[in-house]
């Protein structure tokens, strides 16, 4: 009951808490980067769980990843940003990184076209002093080892972080941002439930607790299910969470991408937002923000191959 229970003096005393920290605080949470998108949406603070919702190859890792280098750009001394990730191996996802941070294709490498690698070992450089830790796999470690990738749970999760931020080295750090890539791709607990959607359910639960337990923003990819497709915009709602809808009740941020060069035709018109359809175009939807303005949605410039993202300027209806 002691744990459950609170009086109105003490109500009232953790509210004021919660104001002091506030004011000391200010100006400190992460912030996208983005100057169009961050008009409208909070900074990322404390204890939230921000959701990233998108069906297939609608660039939810690529927005993760930008929203990770942002982090790392506000981040203080001590202060590091994690990344898990059951999708890429590490090595995948590190030659993406390299390859936003060289302002090279990513294709151009894995294809061995690059033509400029003098940017790509600064870049190298530079990877080597940027405090972004992985949790994840190695293909070149399992390979070695003649083993099969690990299937990671949150607890796994959890204490992995923990171990990052007390244990890995004789400095002690504070999470600044963590990634978790991606929801329905996270094995469950023994006791996350018998059923498919009981398990997406505590893992969403599990997150937010992570974001509570370590004081910092929790950003989770979530898949979007098919029938997005059926829409003529197609822009993901918040009930679109394939095999769970705890997002709604226990996020407190949610992202929706809509990548329209994946299912649309270039120069197609899109009458809600007023921009024709290209390669470039990242439509963006903040479905959800506590104590902040939502519904909103505004169209972006992506170029996926350099993971860069920027506000589109328009003229005439034209980016």
């Amino acid at each position: 009951m002691n744990e459950l229970i609170f009086a109105p003096q003490e109500a009232a005393k953790l509210a004021y808490d919660a104001l002091e920290r506030l004011k000391e605080t200010r100006g400190t949470g992460v912030k996208t980067g983005i100057v169009s998108l961050d008009n409208v949406l909070l900074p990322m603070q404390p204890a939230e769980l921000i959701v990233v919702l998108g069906y297939t190859s609608w660039y939810k890792s690529g927005m993760m990843n930008w929203l990770l280098r942002a982090a790392l750009k506000q981040a203080k001394e001590n202060e590091v940003c994690i990344k898990a990730t059951w999708e890429d191996s590490v090595e995948e996802d590190t030659l993406k990184w390299l390859s936003a941070e060289a302002g090279v294709s990513i294709s151009s490498i894995v294809k061995g076209e690059v033509e400029d690698y003098d940017s790509l070992d600064a870049a190298y450089i530079r990877r080597l002093k940027t405090p972004l830790w992985m949790i994840g796999h190695s293909n070149q470690r399992s390979n070695l080892a003649k083993r099969s990738r690990p299937r990671m749970t949150m607890t796994d999760v959890s204490k992995a972080v923990d171990f990052i931020q007390y244990e890995a080295t004789d400095n002690k750090y504070k999470a600044k941002l963590i990634v978790l890539d991606y929801l329905q791709r996270i094995r469950p607990d023994v006791s996350d439930g018998n059923t498919k959607r009981e398990q997406m359910m505590e893992a969403v639960n599990k997150a937010k607790d992570l974001a509570i337990q370590m004081g910092c923003p929790v950003v989770l990819g979530v898949q979007a299910s098919r029938s997005v497709l059926d829409r003529d915009y197609k822009l993901p709602r918040l009930d679109d969470g394939l095999e769970t809808s705890n997002i709604e009740q226990s996020s407190d941020k949610v992202l929706s991408l809509w990548y329209p060069i994946k299912t649309e035709e270039p120069g197609v018109l899109i009458t809600q937002d007023r921009v024709a359809v290209n390669e470039n175009l990242l439509i963006v939807g903040i479905l959800k923000q506590k104590m902040g303005v939502a519904p909103v949605t505004l169209p972006l410039y992506v170029d996926p191959s350099r993971n860069l993202i920027t506000g589109m300027e328009l003229r005439d209806g034209q980016p």
